[in-house]
């Protein structure tokens, strides 16, 4: 029997060797902590990403250690989404990632991945993106032009051609200018930020919309609620009106259309209702990707760009609000834009002159 326990031992010291070994190796950084927060093991890669030594910084508490903005307001939040594009305090020039894993009773693993070649193969694909729109958008600009120029009726034989040439002219330099703003919105961390008031910015978005059907839906608007936004008025601007003509798309003809504006001391929403298509669970998760499509045939009716939603996205994304999408087929669907207290303002007081 001490035999039998001996070579158990030696098994399992072993198998711990092996998995020590293991995660030694790793390129990514590993670090255990205890409840505190404070270092228990590293892996090699944490010392050269995180610039912590051992045993220097055994028993340190990680946010003592590790000099990352940020890093104490994570943890401290319960580190449940991954702080992403840090710097690393050893090297500036890698971009790191963090996740914040609980493996055992009090205990928690830090996992830190080097995304800096990540980082750099999306900054060339934005700027691909962005000269390749901008290099189309002159050529685009003289073909509409000179189409534009040719009257369908003095050639009938043409008429059906030169109205087609006229609108995939149209469709695809509108997808070149959605091109060009998701390449100014990506390359963007802040946003110029003003009052918005929410009163005006509605009125024209129930004009735009009405505009748009030409009397095809019933159109209404409503505001429940005192306060503004800040934010960038241009942008909020082209974000709701994306929301807008979607719904005015997708909606068939008779149908209904809400713009509805919400707030209280919990936030703000603005939230587009339809009495469309709706749309299948299935596809309510990949709505905001680019040129994604519930159904190509019906979005190159409608003159879609596919890239709507995804300015939406990124426009919610740089004034700390998200979208919230509710929708069942046959049933339409709701649209909103949720923003948080701190981005809400009252009203401006206008004094009155005696």
């Amino acid at each position: 029997m001490k035999r039998s326990a001996a070579r158990r031992r030696t098994k399992l010291f072993g198998l711990l060797r092996a998995f020590r070994d293991a995660a030694v190796a790793l390129p990514d950084a590993l670090v255990a902590v205890d409840a505190d927060y404070r270092i228990r093991w590293f892996n090699t890669a944490a010392g050269s990403m995180l610039g912590i030594d051992y045993p220097r910084d055994l028993d340190r508490r990680l946010v003592d250690a590790v000099a990352i903005p940020g890093l104490k307001e994570w943890i401290d939040g319960g580190g449940i989404d991954p702080l992403s594009d840090v710097t690393s305090p050893r090297d500036p020039e890698l971009h790191l990632s963090l996740r914040l894993i609980p493996y055992a009773e009090g205990h928690a693993l830090l996992l830190v991945r080097d995304v800096s070649q990540l980082l750099r193969v999306e900054k060339m694909r934005r700027d691909f993106v962005a000269n390749v729109s901008h290099e189309l958008r002159t050529p685009l600009t003289v073909v509409h032009g000179y189409l534009d120029l040719i009257e369908p009726e003095q050639i009938p034989e043409f008429e059906s051609i030169i109205r087609e040439l006229r609108s995939q002219s149209r469709r695809m330099t509108q997808i070149v200018e959605d091109l060009l703003t998701l390449s100014r919105l990506d390359a963007e961390e802040t946003l110029p930020m003003s009052r918005v008031a929410i009163r005006p910015l509605v009125t024209t978005l129930h004009r735009d919309a009405e505009g748009l059907s030409r009397g095809r839906h019933t159109i209404s608007a409503s505001i429940e609620g005192p306060h503004d936004l800040q934010g960038s008025s241009r942008d909020l601007y082209s974000a709701f009106s994306n929301l807008v003509s979607n719904a005015v798309r997708y909606t068939p003809v008779g149908g209904h259309i809400r713009i509805v504006w919400t707030s209280n001391a919990q936030g703000g929403r603005l939230s587009v209702i339809d009495t469309g298509h709706g749309i299948s669970p299935q596809h309510l998760p990949r709505l905001t990707e680019r040129f994604y499509r519930v159904s190509t045939s019906r979005s190159r009716e409608t003159g879609g760009t596919g890239l709507g939603l995804s300015i939406v996205k990124h426009v919610l994304q740089l004034h700390d609000a998200h979208l919230e999408i509710e929708s069942e087929p046959g049933k339409g669907s709701t649209f909103s834009c949720v923003f948080n207290p701190e981005q809400l303002l009252l009203p401006e007081l206008v004094s009155e002159e005696s």
